[in-house]
């Protein structure tokens, strides 16, 4: 042998068959004989050929098998977050129904600029990103078809996902029926704009805020440093420790996962929930109705959406035209809200 890569041409030749044999050997090996099949896979593995580069392939039929999902967050934060990974397991469900591949690229990598200008992907689907997130024109420049997930919302851009500004009224308007006047919202970005962009936050937010108001409630806005629990039960303990007269009597919280910080406050604190804190969240995650007291929550089919959004995509690959389904919230009311106390 000499020190050159074998080629498809280099197994043909070597096996006395045709260069489409050796192809359909790794791509059709149901149009093969199977000892043929064997054969030539036993010609190449001699020669040390690997098979067809995928790329090649692709780029020869215009097809990687690959949908992409673009993430606000860095790639560990999907493993991370309940409510995004079970939107993941449900585009991943619907995917390997039908043998498509799933790549999770970051919408900010480090050094800047989208991955996913070169990522090899037939369809992109972007999971609460920012309108104004360079991802967001890097899936536009790319000419491939696109389904948006929550946000962001773009024109002839088909999107699975719930009214979130709508959602968290109802939750306002739950704590304003127990009596509730002086509350509070927790999330992870203030309007002064600090931290990580999150657009679906920023809609909960600004739903809870405006119902509050024309209920004639208080309302002030809390910002944890990130996502987890630890940083909600770090964001509002000073505040739950404040004297009676200056503290909410409810919040809300954007995620399950900083009300469940807030419900571990309020133990630290001394708090006792919903008695003295009424505390809502958003997502209904399996923790939140196994927490102790259970948590009120809005309720979205969090693995449904992922479905239809990788349902969505196969078919706009397809070139089949695509309406979005109709996704529900609903307010599940447990035992972490109560009535105002006097």
């Amino acid at each position: 042998m000499t020190g050159e890569r074998p080629t498809l041409d280099t197994v043909a030749a070597a096996a006395g068959v045709s260069r489409m044999t050796v192809s359909n050997a790794y791509n059709r090996p149901d149009q093969l004989a199977p000892e043929t099949r064997a054969r030539v896979l036993t010609v190449a593995a001699e020669l040390g050929y690997g098979g067809p580069d995928p790329t090649a392939a692709s780029l020869r039929l215009r097809r990687t098998g690959t949908i992409g999902v673009v993430l606000t967050e860095r790639l560990p934060y999907a493993f991370a977050d309940p409510g995004l990974l079970t939107i993941l397991h449900g585009i991943a469900s619907e995917l390997s129904d039908s043998g498509t591949a799933l790549l999770l690229v970051p919408a900010r990598p480090v050094g800047g600029g989208s991955q996913l200008r070169s990522a090899l992907v037939d369809a992109v689907i972007l999971c609460s990103v920012s309108p104004a997130d360079p991802a967001v024109a890097a899936a536009r420049e790319r000419q491939v078809p696109i389904v948006t997930v929550g946000t962001p919302r773009l024109p002839h851009v088909p999107r699975v996902g719930v009214d979130n500004r709508r959602a968290a009224a109802a939750v306002a308007e739950h704590l304003l029926g127990l009596g509730h006047r002086r509350c509070a919202v927790l999330t992870t970005v203030t309007d002064a704009g600090a931290g990580r962009v999150r657009p679906i936050f920023g809609e909960r937010v600004n739903g809870f805020r405006a119902a509050i108001r024309a209920g004639g409630g208080e309302i002030s806005v809390l910002c944890a440093g990130d996502n987890s629990r630890p940083a909600g039960r770090d964001a509002v303990a000073e505040l739950l420790r404040s004297p009676k007269r200056t503290r909410p009597t409810a919040l809300f919280a954007v995620t399950d996962i900083l009300a469940l910080g807030v419900l571990d406050a309020a133990q630290d604190a001394g708090l006792e929930v919903p008695r003295r804190l009424s505390v809502a969240g958003f997502d209904d995650i399996p923790a939140a109705a196994e927490a102790a007291p259970s948590l009120t929550t809005v309720a979205h089919d969090l693995f449904g959406q992922g479905r239809a959004a990788a349902r969505l995509a196969k078919r706009l690959i397809a070139g089949e035209s695509v309406r979005p389904p109709r996704i529900r919230a609903e307010l599940v009311i447990r035992d972490s809200t109560a009535r105002a106390g006097r």
